[in-house]
């Protein structure tokens, strides 16, 4: 079988697993990704849209033929990913399957959409190879657990299929291709685990936790050996010099994290980034994390009034809490990014400016400031419903995945200016000299949101030193990627059958180019040099 897969704006850990998983068990597989650079959900710039490409995408998607198309899915990116759909159901009319975060809360929406076929509601590698697999049989693939699949006018809604406990299981995820995007270079990103054990009502974690519930384990960790197997084999094919772990919270057991550090600073010992909880931030903790070269923790401030994070976000925790883990990640000598949250339903002017206090007394490395967005299913989401803030009009912009919380308020919010100002302020406040304040204070005082969104732009080099950097750098080769990206010569069509008395002949015919030979003349971007000094390792599956 061959599956095509999509996404759009940066690489992508979950989609990267679902690839590597069909491809551990035989089947072709390919990507098209839409860099985004006329909306990458930070910043919007549409006269950049003409980079994106997309003809040379849609070209390179028939020239593949594919069985099946699988698409990723944020809420935010569901506006491009159904665009992209109408797209390659008229040119390929393959069945397609969506996925992700959106399609997990709404999947009744999407399946709404006349070029969506399936969608899968929970995590996908299960489920993925089972679909690709009674397709290839030519079976009834209506009843396969975890997947809701619309057939013959009905939606066959299966319940939730089991997690596997066991990570290692998983072959490490596919990185070639989004190398050959240009989506990543110095910097490489991972996952160690799944799942995260808080309940921050604006965040998707704390439903996945009631549609998991009884499937499986939530929270679940690799192994350390088959963490430091897939930086051997990553390290030995990219020259990287930075590692960014994306779990969702990666201080939660302080043991393994202890036993990762050790491993980590003997086989690896790049700085790397992770994100951690205010509570589970101890000293033994940030003392191993130091020694194994840890150079950035980001976490999660959220709102400077205590009432908000109690009453609103499920964050009880006291502000003296707060101050404490930031000062032992500062005095341990490593970076603190720090984030937080405006224009949450029922926040007031004096709450938001509490928020700016807490992250100038905090005095962290950077700062990351976000615009309340409503995810679908979450509590703040039915918080800003019930209170009025949402009304019909913005629920419907919500399933369509209008905005951002990088972007404009959907709110009915009567302070959602001065929550854009401070959103795009706060980051440059967090990194300005004493003597600059007050003229920031005074912009925000005018809600000068345009001033705040110029500064924010220009300055970024400044207010993320690294990852700021690291982002404009990825981004520009991106475009540089698409740019000179050209459509690869379509697979040959299948052979057709020769009468037996042209077999003497045929012999002497060339031989149509394998498999492997057609992957290698789609690729459009040469392999980068292997490291020599560091073994490869392969994933291996049960």
């Amino acid at each position: 079988m061959r599956v095509l897969f999509y996404y759009r704006g940066i690489e992508n850990l979950g989609v990267g697993y679902l690839m590597s998983m069909l491809r551990h068990h035989g089947h072709e597989i390919d990507l098209i990704f839409d860099p985004g650079l006329d909306d990458n959900l930070f910043l919007k710039a549409p006269h950049l849209a003409w980079l994106n490409r997309h003809e040379a995408l849609l070209e390179r998607a028939v020239a593949f033929r594919p069985d099946l198309i699988a698409m990723g899915s944020l809420t935010n990116l569901w506006p491009f990913c159904s665009t992209m759909a109408a797209k390659l159901k008229q040119r390929i009319g393959a069945p397609i399957i969506v996925g992700g975060h959106h399609a997990q809360a709404l999947p009744d929406y999407i399946l709404e959409s006349p070029h969506v076929d399936m969608v899968c509601t929970g995590e996908g590698e299960v489920a993925l190879l089972a679909l690709v697999r009674r397709m290839e049989r030519g079976e009834d693939y209506t009843t396969i657990p975890t997947l809701w699949v619309k057939k013959d006018g009905a939606v066959h809604r299966n319940e939730m299929g089991a997690l596997e406990n066991d990570l290692d299981q998983f072959p490490f995820p596919e990185k070639q291709l989004w190398w050959e995007y240009g989506c990543f270079k110095d910097n490489l990103e991972i996952f160690t685990g799944r799942g995260c054990p808080f309940k921050c009502t604006f965040c998707n974690i704390h439903y996945q936790r009631e549609i998991f519930r009884g499937k499986g384990d939530f929270l679940r960790k690799r192994s350390i050996g088959n963490v430091m197997a897939e930086f051997r084999q990553n390290l030995a094919r990219y020259d990287v010099s930075f590692v960014s772990v994306h779990d969702d919270n990666f201080t939660t057991d302080p043991h393994w994290v202890e036993e990762f550090c050790e491993a980590y600073r003997k086989e690896v010992n790049l700085p790397w980034y992770c994100f951690g909880y205010p509570t589970t931030i101890k000293p033994r903790l940030v003392k191993a994390m130091k020694a194994a070269n840890c150079a950035t923790i980001f976490m999660g401030v959220d709102s400077g009034d205590p009432d908000v994070r109690r009453y609103y976000m499920e964050r009880p925790m006291p502000d003296e809490l707060i101050f404490r883990a930031a000062r032992l990640v500062k005095d341990a000598g490593i970076g603190l990014q720090v984030s937080c949250i405006y224009g949450n339903p029922g926040e007031t002017p004096e709450q938001m400016m509490k928020t700016l206090r807490m992250v100038d007394a905090i005095r962290p490395t950077q700062c990351s400031a976000y615009i309340f967005y409503p995810f679908p299913k979450t509590k703040l989401h039915d918080m800003a419903v019930q209170m009025g803030y949402l009304d019909a009009e913005g629920q419907e912009k919500v399933r369509r995945g209008v905005s951002g919380y990088h972007h404009e308020s959907i709110l009915k919010h009567p302070h959602k200016e001065l929550a854009e100002t401070l959103a795009k302020i706060t980051p440059v406040y967090a990194r300005a000299p004493e003597v600059v304040k007050p003229w920031l204070r005074w912009m925000i005082a005018r809600r000068m949101k345009r001033l705040a969104l110029f500064l924010y732009i220009v300055l970024i080099p400044l207010t993320f030193p690294f990852l700021g950097v690291e982002g404009i750098k990825v981004t520009l080769r991106m475009a540089w990627r698409a740019l000179w990206r050209r459509a690869p010569q379509p697979l040959p069509a299948p052979p057709v059958p020769k009468p037996a008395r042209r077999r003497a002949a045929d012999h002497r015919r060339p031989t149509p180019r394998s498999h492997c030979q057609r992957g290698r003349t789609r690729r459009t971007v040469p392999s980068p040099r292997p490291r020599p000094s560091v073994t490869s390792s392969r994933p291996s599956m049960a």
